[in-house]
């Protein structure tokens, strides 16, 4: 199913699939007050209060863990070369 995006200017983007309007709006190429329906529906829906994407942005790496992830690999890299050095 297709969907039809509208940003606060009026412009408007076909979207081929729900696959794909999730990835737009993880990216953040959509924001929460652009508005979203389906081509069968004649409601607009923030896409914030959408269903369907509700939590999609919660999904998304946080650059906090991956920093947190390299760190840790570091230590533990650091760690084994310690003790196969003695």
């Amino acid at each position: 199913m297709r969907y039809l995006v509208r940003n606060p200017e009026g412009q408007e983007l076909v979207v081929p699939s729900l696959h794909d309007l999730v990835a737009l709006y993880e990216g953040g190429f959509l924001g929460d007050d652009d508005l979203v329906r389906s081509e069968t529906n004649t409601v607009w829906t923030r896409c914030g209060a959408m269903p369907a994407l509700h939590g999609a942005r919660e999904r998304r790496r946080d650059p906090r863990k991956v920093g947190l992830l390299l760190i840790a690999l570091v230590v533990l890299a650091m760690a084994l070369g310690l003790l196969l050095a003695r």
